[in-house]
């Protein structure tokens, strides 16, 4: 496989390092300035070609600029960008008519399979009161993060009734069973934890998943790209890939 990397940034360079561990060949880097770097830099998303798939963990900025010139460089996109979905959706929709594009908040495979977990579990405790903690390194700077997102929305797929709280102490009142409080940390170089915690009567449920290196985002993006580039144009997720 043939691969551009859309961002040099952290993610970038930890998708270049893992691809060069599994012979997929990089062909270039997309990137707002003219970087140095042992690869072709393009500038320009209409010149991008000679890829077979395109690994995006840039900027919402930049991944608009690849989705817009989709029907020029007909190039499959596996966008991984912090923050893309809420700024970018409707755009992919779009330009998934022109390629394929696959678009996941996390792309650990272990975070979709909690997602999937949430699903089952929420109509079990319904009379249970939920809550998501959020870990992050001091360097994010959205908050929460998409993941915490996508973990409500997994719970509110099954019960659409629970709806979220961000600050309590904007909100001063008893608790309702159906809020989820989701709460958000930030220090030192933690990857990244995501907490969902079920509390009942004298008991408390907590499902937690903790990432252990960024590799495992450069691997499911990777992943999601060997099988995105034979795919026909439309918008897919770990749920239909």
């Amino acid at each position: 496989m043939k691969i551009i990397i859309s961002g040099y940034g952290t993610m970038g360079k930890v998708v270049e390092s893992l691809a060069l561990e599994r012979g997929i060949e990089i062909v270039g880097i997309f990137s707002n300035t003219d970087i140095k770097c042992p690869y072709k830099v393009y500038t320009d998303a209409n010149k991008i070609k000679d890829a077979d798939c395109i690994i995006d963990f840039s900027h919402p900025n930049l991944t608009k600029k690849l989705l817009e010139a989709s029907s020029i460089h007909k190039t499959p996109i596996v966008v991984a960008t912090t923050g893309a979905r809420e700024k970018l959706q409707e755009l992919m929709d779009e330009e998934s008519k022109n390629i394929p594009i696959f678009f996941s908040a996390n792309m650990s495979y272990g975070v979709y399979v909690l997602t999937e977990l949430l699903k089952y579990v929420t109509p079990l405790l319904s009379s249970y009161d939920i809550e998501i903690l959020e870990k992050h390194h001091n360097k994010k700077i959205d908050a929460p993060s998409g993941t915490a997102i996508k973990l409500l929305e997994a719970i509110q797929s099954v019960d659409n009734s629970y709806y979220p709280i961000y600050d309590r102490s904007q909100n001063e009142h008893l608790r309702d069973n159906k809020e989820i409080g989701i709460s958000v940390m930030r220090g030192g170089t933690i990857v990244g934890e995501h907490e969902i915690l079920y509390a009942g009567t004298d008991e408390v449920i907590e499902i937690v998943h903790r990432a252990q290196s960024k590799k495992i985002f450069a691997d499911g993006a990777l992943k999601a790209g060997m099988k995105l580039k034979d795919k026909e144009n439309g918008f897919y997720t770990f749920e239909n890939l």
